[in-house]
C-alpha cells in the first residue's frame, strides 16, 4: 500500500484578477507540468479514438477559439482565468487545455460536426455521484459528492481551493493546479459537481469547469441552475446542483441540450452514461463497462433497504468500494491509459461542510473545511 496522499491547500482573496494572479504564481511549475501532458493526452486521445491528427499550434488555436464565448459568459471567471494565465506565466490557449481536458478532446473531436464511426469511448476515465435527498439523510438534510477518476498522472496536482472575493460567496473547492473550481460549496449554501459524458456536439464554446466556477458564485440555487443551462457549453457533463434548503437537481447537458432531474426524495447515482432520452440520441456509443457497473454498484449500497439513513461516513465508504476492481467505484491504475480515483468529495450544503481527500478514498487523508 502507498502512502496515504494529503491534500495541500491554497487560500486566496480579492478581486477576480488578484485571485487569480496569486493562484497562478503559486504553482507556476505545476501548471506548466500539468499543461504539458494534458496536451499530450489530447492530442494522443484524438489520434487513437477519433482518427484526427493535430499538432500543438494548430490544437491551440482550437483552444483560443473558445476564448470569446467564455469571456461572454462569464466575465469575472475570465477575468480570474487570465489573472492564473498571468501569473504562471503561461498563455490563455495553454490554460483553456489546461483546464478543460475532457471537454478540449470533444471540441478536438467532433467540432467539425463530423463523427466517424466507430469510436472509441473513454469510459474508464469517468467518475461516480450522487444526490442524497432529505428523507434518506439521517441529519435531515441533502447530500452531495463523488470520485473524481481520471489518468493517475493528474493526482499530485489536486488542490483545495479556498476563495473569498471581495464581491462574491466565498467558496471551497476541489480542483488542480491553476484551474477553476471542479467540485464546490459556497457561502450560500451552494454545491456543484459533475461527471463526464461524451456527445457528438460537441463544438467551440465555454468549457466545463468556468460552467462550475461561474455555478458556484450564485446564491440561489435557481440561479446556479440557471447559469449551467444557459451556458454556451463546448461539450457534455452532468452536473449537480444542491441547497442548504434540501433541494436537489441534476443536468445532464450536451453541448447543445439539457435535461433536469428534480430529486425530492431517495438517492440520485450518475456516472458517465446518459440517463436521459434527450441526451442518449447524442451519446457516443459505451464501449466499456466501467459506468454501468458503478452506476449499478453505487446504487446498490445506498440502497434504503441497506441504509435506511445516509450520513457523510457511510458515503465516503461507499466511494471507497473497490469491488469489481478495474470496474469498481474506487479504482487504483487501471486499464491501458492507467485511469485512478483521484480525489473524492462528500458535501453537506445545510451545514458549509466540505470532505474531501486527494488520491483514493480508501487510502486518502480526508480533509473537512466549513464555508460560510
Amino acid at each position: 500500500m502507498q502512502d496515504s496522499p494529503t491534500l495541500e491547500s491554497i487560500e486566496l482573496t480579492g478581486t477576480p484578477k488578484e485571485m487569480g494572479e496569486a493562484f497562478g504564481e503559486a504553482y507556476r511549475d505545476e501548471t506548466h507540468e500539468l499543461f504539458e501532458r494534458r496536451m499530450e493526452n489530447a492530442i494522443e486521445q484524438a489520434r487513437l479514438n477519433r482518427g484526427r491528427i493535430f499538432g500543438v499550434d494548430e490544437a491551440l488555436s482550437v483552444a483560443g477559439s473558445c476564448l470569446v464565448a467564455t469571456e461572454e459568459y462569464d466575465p469575472d471567471g475570465f477575468a480570474e482565468f487570465l489573472g492564473i494565465a498571468r501569473g504562471a506565466a503561461m498563455s490563455p490557449e495553454r490554460l483553456f487545455v489546461t483546464q478543460g481536458l475532457t471537454d478540449f478532446r470533444d471540441i478536438l473531436a467532433f467540432a467539425d460536426g463530423i463523427y466517424n464511426d466507430p469510436a472509441v469511448r473513454p469510459d474508464a476515465e469517468g467518475c461516480s455521484s450522487f444526490l442524497v435527498a432529505p428523507d434518506r439523510s439521517q441529519s435531515g438534510a441533502v447530500l452531495a459528492g463523488q470520485t473524481w477518476d481520471l489518468y493517475t498522472d493528474n493526482m499530485p496536482f489536486i488542490r483545495l481551493v479556498r476563495r473569498r472575493p471581495n464581491d462574491a460567496p466565498e467558496t471551497v473547492s476541489l480542483t488542480l493546479t491553476g484551474c477553476l473550481s471542479l467540485i464546490g460549496l459556497n457561502s450560500e449554501g451552494i454545491a456543484v459537481g459533475n461527471t463526464n459524458l461524451c456527445t457528438r456536439d460537441a463544438r467551440i464554446g465555454v468549457q466545463y469547469l468556468s460552467v462550475i466556477h461561474r455555478a458556484l458564485r450564485s446564491r440561489n440555487l435557481g440561479d446556479a441552475i440557471a447559469s449551467i443551462a444557459g451556458a454556451p457549453r463546448s461539450a457534455a457533463h452532468y452536473y449537480y446542483v444542491a441547497d442548504a434548503g434540501g433541494n436537489a437537481v441534476g443536468l445532464e447537458c450536451s453541448a447543445t441540450r439539457y435535461e433536469r432531474f428534480d430529486v425530492p426524495n431517495g438517492v440520485f447515482v450518475h456516472c458517465n452514461h446518459s440517463l436521459s432520452d434527450t441526451i442518449r440520441e447524442l451519446e457516443v456509443p459505451i464501449t466499456e463497462d466501467s459506468t454501468l457497473a458503478r452506476q449499478s454498484r453505487l446504487t446498490d449500497l445506498l440502497d434504503e433497504r441497506k441504509t435506511p439513513l445516509l450520513d457523510a461516513d457511510v458515503l465516503r465508504q461507499a466511494l471507497s468500494d473497490g469491488h469489481g476492481d478495474e470496474l469498481g467505484i474506487c479504482r487504483y491504475r487501471t486499464g491501458e491509459f492507467d485511469v485512478s480515483t483521484n480525489a473524492a468529495v462528500v458535501m453537506l450544503p445545510g451545514d458549509g461542510t466540505i470532505h474531501a481527500c486527494r488520491g483514493q478514498p480508501d487510502r486518502g487523508v480526508w480533509r473537512t473545511e466549513r464555508v460560510g
